[in-house]
């Protein structure tokens, strides 16, 4: 039934659009139409009929392995990146929990078990009311109101991007005298936040979180699907890192 009904979904329809467009382009024999047609139905196919997209976001996930968190040494300061939330006044809680909100929770268990007497968080601006509030701020009065963490948490208020988190947190390193921090975030974000620490001068200990892929468990994906979002967003993830990570190769921040 799920098979079938991903076709009739906008992402369904447009695949079959495509392959109805290449066999009437085909049949009609013009060459410049019939490679336009072709493009489109291969790049749109492995993109979300294929293992592609997965084995792409892999690459990047197995570069940190899965840890144990109870096993993992204490710590100055645990870090949890931003991406997991955004302020939403409409909620209960005061924040919406965003697609990587694992990173959150990871950070929540690194505090319970005591790993570090400091929770820092990071993370970006939204637009609320026609007024920017900070993605860390509506966390950490969250946490503060419902009493789930147990440490200090601080801050770093908005931030542009993960070299700006990098940075505050390297200043708060400096202010503190921390030496070395747990570093919570997406597996597949990692490899270029580790990178963007270090450049710092900041000692991390990586703490992969929100696995995209079954890169972590040994899982295998089927080399044929019905068309799903799921190979779109992980394409999605493994370009941002890519184009993310050259951009700061450029820039000289990794």
């Amino acid at each position: 039934m799920e098979t079938i009904c991903a076709f009739f979904e906008p992402l369904g329809l447009a695949w079959l659009g495509l392959g109805v467009w290449l066999v009437i382009a085909s049949r009609r024999r013009r060459p410049k139409e019939l490679l336009l047609a072709t493009a489109a139905w291969l790049i749109l196919s492995l993109s979300v009929c294929t293992p592609l997209p997965s084995l792409l976001l892999a690459s990047l996930e197995t570069k940190f392995p899965a840890v144990s968190v109870p096993a993992l040494e204490n710590a100055d300061a645990i870090v949890c990146l931003g991406g997991g939330a955004s302020p939403a006044p409409a909620e209960a809680t005061g924040v919406h929990l965003r697609g990587p909100a694992d990173r959150i929770t990871t950070a929540l268990l690194l505090v319970r078990l005591r790993k570090a007497p400091t929770l820092v968080l990071g993370g970006g601006r939204y637009l609320v009311h026609n007024e920017w509030r900070s993605e860390a701020d509506a966390v950490r009065e969250a946490l503060d109101e419902s009493e789930f963490a147990t440490a200090e948490i601080v801050s770093l208020g908005i931030c542009a991007n993960t070299r700006d988190e990098a940075l505050k947190v390297a200043q708060l390193a400096r202010e503190r005298g921390w030496n070395r921090m747990h570093l919570v975030s997406s597996a597949y974000h990692l490899p270029r936040a580790v990178a963007t620490f270090q450049r710092t001068g900041v000692e991390v200990i990586p703490v992969p979180c929100n696995f995209q892929t079954g890169a972590a468990t040994g899982q295998t994906t089927p080399w044929i699907t019905p068309p799903g979002m799921a190979g779109l967003q992980q394409f999605h993830l493994w370009i941002h890192e890519f184009l993310g990570g050259m951009y700061y190769l450029w820039r000289g921040w990794t």
